[in-house]
């Protein structure tokens, strides 16, 4: 919440989106650029950690569970700092 207004409306579309798209539609899903980050795991769980497109700038780090679940871990309005370590 503590994003600037066009980040979190971004925010939401994306949810939406999410929850509308199974799994084959989210890895090819133009928009969403759902990528896997190489080398980066989630400390606490230790599951594989993938980037999602929020806006132009703005990226969320997420990770998938069994199900397939999918788990949002962060958001970064800063699309650099998304992928540091």
């Amino acid at each position: 919440m503590a994003a600037e207004l066009p980040v979190r409306k971004a925010a939401a579309k994306m949810l939406q989106l999410l929850h509308a798209l199974d799994l084959p539609q989210l890895w090819s899903h133009p928009g969403l650029h759902f990528e896997k980050l190489h080398g980066m795991i989630e400390p606490t769980s230790n599951e594989q950690l993938y980037s999602l497109r929020v806006s132009g700038a703005a990226r969320a780090i997420a990770c998938l569970r069994q199900g397939p679940i999918l788990v949002l871990v962060s958001l970064h309005v800063q699309h650099d700092k998304a992928y540091r370590k």
